[in-house]
Order: structure tokens, then sequence, then C-alpha cells
């Protein structure tokens, strides 16, 4: 199936004006409507690749997609944070195999999560690798997005190297 260029459609400022095609309508319609997250940050979990300082196995979604949930830590503030875990994300691309940093143990690699608090900001939590590598916090903020004057780094037991939910010291 050939495609055909719409030699009538607008530019991407003018994402409201219809044309004749349906689809196209469908597609304005709803770039339109996302537009309006653009700019806004991100919650989710990430590794860091010391030897290529660059994040990666990034798994994000948007402040507005995520839903706040009532925490007892942060002084029971709301909290949001997206719903995937390390250790699942980390298994899957082990077995697909096509990232070959995704090998051995997923606790061994410096890795965090971000998190959005109500009225309070952004918290990545990160181990006490950042200490070592402390380039990876504007890696960081630009992957996700985070205004630098709200945003605060911690250092949290579950994000050290050997660390995780089931295991005490690995």
């Amino acid at each position: 199936m050939d495609l055909e260029l719409d030699k009538t459609a607008p530019d991407s400022s003018d994402w409201a004006t219809n044309t004749s095609d349906e689809m196209a309508n469908v597609f304005r319609e709803t770039m339109a409507y996302y537009a309006q997250y653009a700019d806004e940050p991100y919650v989710g979990i990430f590794w860091y690749d010391v030897e290529n300082k660059e994040l990666f196995g990034v798994k994000s979604v948007s402040i507005a997609e995520a839903k706040y949930r009532e925490s007892s830590l942060f002084s029971k503030s709301f909290v949001k944070t997206c719903t995937t875990i390390h250790k699942n994300v980390w298994k899957k691309e082990s077995y697909r195999g096509k990232d070959k940093r995704f090998q051995g143990d997923y606790t061994k690699v410096p890795r965090g999560r971000v998190f959005e608090v109500k009225d309070k900001g952004f918290y990545v939590c990160v181990g006490s690798w950042i200490n070592d590598y402390p380039e990876a916090k504007d890696e960081i903020i630009f992957e996700f997005q985070l205004p630098k004057d709200k945003t605060q780094f911690k250092i949290d037991i579950h994000c050290e190297i050997g660390h995780g939910w089931s295991e005490r010291d690995i």
C-alpha cells in the first residue's frame, strides 16, 4: 500500500485544521491533546552505565499519567512514580539479549528511581554510587525533564550496589 503525502496538511502549529482524511484528523486531535504535556517531567527507573556515562534501561511515565498514592514515607505525602520495577525490566531485557549491559545481577549496576512528592518536588533515589559519578545527576535531570530547583537526590539503601528488595546484601 503506497501512502500519498497530504499536500493540504497544515504545519505542526495548526493541528486543529481539519482535512478530508478522518484518520489524519484523529492524529492531529491526539497530537494537540498531548502537546500540553510536552515539557512535563517524568518519573520512573533507570540504570547508569559508568563506562559510557549514560543512562540505560529507562522506563518512565509523565507525571500527568502517573497516579498519586499515599505513602508513609515522605511524611505521609502523596507520591508518584512508575509501576515498573528494576528486577522485571532487567529479566526481560536480559532474556531479549539485545543490550549486552543487561547481564548478571541487576543490583550490581548503578540504578535509581525518580519520584514526585506532592507539594515537595522531585526526589531521585540512588545509591552512594552517585558520589563517584556526579555527572550522572545532569543526565538524570535531562532524561526525566526535571526542574533543577525542585529536584533532590537521596541516597537509598535499596539502590546501593548489591542491594534489592528481597536481598539484604548480596
